[in-house]
């Protein structure tokens, strides 16, 4: 049967107020002693003793109503008080544990009244049973009592993850007998309370204070420890779910080992924080050039001559001819332009570049998808274009070192070539006549992003430096 359905079909008792769902089954055994008492005085069947002293039926009436009683109190008392006071649900142990209390004093009070029974007698003289009921019930009476030590300790709250073993979950409910989890793979996992109080228990309260997460990464041992410490750390920084503070911070553990700690505000969600952090760090250690160690030993033969690896280069010189900066550069130019572009790859979600920082590059987008936006004058973010394969962004910055505009962040896996001041300054150097080719292309480039920028910040000044572009890219290059 499809979900939907079923979610039709359960919330329909779930209607009825809370005192009549609760008094539904109380009412209903109450409703069936009476009936059974009048059909045996019907039927000539006594319900007394022969003395006549003793009443049964009218003790089982009782013991129906007192049980309609404790289902009256306990709304009253922790639907009604207990929720306005702590603003919060009633603990399931200590509803049953009061509920109890109540039904046993009422039907004890009953069997004294209806049946004369002493109950001082009875307990004065019933040792032995006592200790017959208490070796049978031993578990019982231990998850009874650690149940409650847990519960005044408040050592694990409903709604807190903890870690029994080797499994994770979600604590549903305490119980006088055992704790109720819901697992990560939604399974429900009942932990008795002995065990519990007697076993190492991880409790990762929620809401609380971050909780730390460490990822092991094995790094090939040519790579100097201070850049991977840095990869690594901003791999796991700006991820939707890890705290700001603490920071993600990297360690050295071993020679080619590293470790990353980063810090949760929801322990629950560890497992796709865990692969969100696991995918940002192998992107980014892609864009240092850092190689993760592989369990294998690696062998190079040269028997056959020079190894050659696969070239890119044609499609690096392809995505560069095709952008209008560097239309009217000589094949030449655009060979060395090709030469020092470097490939960059990013996972979905990551930022590119981010608005006001200062940089000296651009790129081209070879593949996937890509997000720009601005902050506007009411200080919200505000998508202005989405970037396709083959189109370029981020030249102002190469040509003038001008801080970034606006914030480019990939929408899907992408992969972008970037171009620094590095690589185009030999260029400029050795012909100073292209910086007013780049200028002619530049305002362009810059009228027709000027709708853009200005539907974001129609009151913004973009441009503090009001000097020509072409004297701006002579200065930023150090030409003459």
């Amino acid at each position: 049967m499809p979900v939907r359905t079923l979610d039709r079909i359960k919330p329909i008792g779930e209607k009825l107020p809370i005192l009549v769902r609760r008094l539904i089954g109380p009412l209903a055994v109450v409703a069936t002693v009476i009936a059974v008492v009048l059909l045996l005085t019907a039927l000539r069947i006594p319900t007394t003793n022969a003395r006549g002293d003793r009443d049964y039926g009218t003790l089982a009436i009782g013991i129906a109503v007192a049980l309609v009683l404790t289902r009256v109190l306990d709304y009253v008392f922790f639907d009604v008080a207990f929720r306005l006071r702590r603003k919060t649900p009633a603990p399931a142990l200590l509803r049953q544990l009061v509920g109890l209390l109540v039904f046993g004093v009422t039907a004890a009070i009953l069997l004294h009244v209806i049946l004369q029974v002493e109950l001082t007698g009875v307990l004065a003289t019933s040792a032995v049973l006592t200790v017959v009921i208490g070796l049978a019930l031993q578990e019982t009476l231990g998850n009874l009592f650690s149940g409650l030590a847990l519960h005044l300790e408040k050592t694990v709250q409903v709604g807190d993850m903890i870690r029994s073993g080797e499994t994770f979950g979600t604590v549903e409910q305490l119980s006088w007998r055992a704790i109720k989890l819901r697992t990560m793979e939604g399974n429900v996992l009942l932990i008795p309370n002995s065990v519990a109080s007697r076993e190492r228990l991880e409790v990762f309260p929620r809401p609380g204070r971050p909780i730390a997460r460490i990822l092991r990464v094995g790094l090939e041992y040519d790579h100097p420890p201070a850049p991977a410490r840095e990869a690594l750390e901003a791999a796991a920084r700006d991820v939707p779910g890890v705290a700001a503070y603490p920071e993600p911070v990297a360690y050295v553990k071993s020679f080619g080992d590293f470790s990353i700690s980063y810090w949760l505000e929801d322990y629950s969600k560890f497992l796709d924080l865990d692969s969100q952090i696991h995918e940002r760090v192998w992107y980014r250690l892609d864009r240092e050039g850092i190689r993760i160690a592989f369990p294998l030993i690696r062998q190079w033969q040269y028997s056959a001559g020079t190894l050659t690896a696969a070239s890119r280069r044609e499609a690096v010189e392809s995505a560069i001819a095709s952008v209008d900066l560097f239309a009217l550069l000589s094949d030449d130019a655009k060979g060395r332009v090709a030469d020092g572009a470097r490939e960059r790859r990013f996972a979905a979600g990551e930022t590119v570049v981010k608005e006001g920082d200062r940089g000296s590059s651009m790129f081209v987008v070879e593949s996937g998808r890509l997000g720009v936006s601005a902050h506007g004058t009411v200080g919200q973010s505000q998508r202005l274009a989405v970037l396709e394969p083959g189109t370029p962004f981020g030249e102002i910055s190469l040509l003038t070192g001008d801080p970034r505009t606006a914030t480019v962040r990939a929408l899907t896996e992408a992969t972008l070539l970037e171009i620094d001041k590095s690589t185009l300054l030999p260029i400029l150097r050795e012909n100073p006549s292209i910086v007013g080719m780049l200028e002619l292309t530049m305002q362009e480039r810059r009228k027709r992003a000027a709708d853009a920028l200005e539907a974001a910040r129609p009151d913004a000044d973009r441009t503090a430096d009001r000097t020509p572009l072409r004297q701006r890219i002579a200065r930023f290059f150090g030409l003459k």
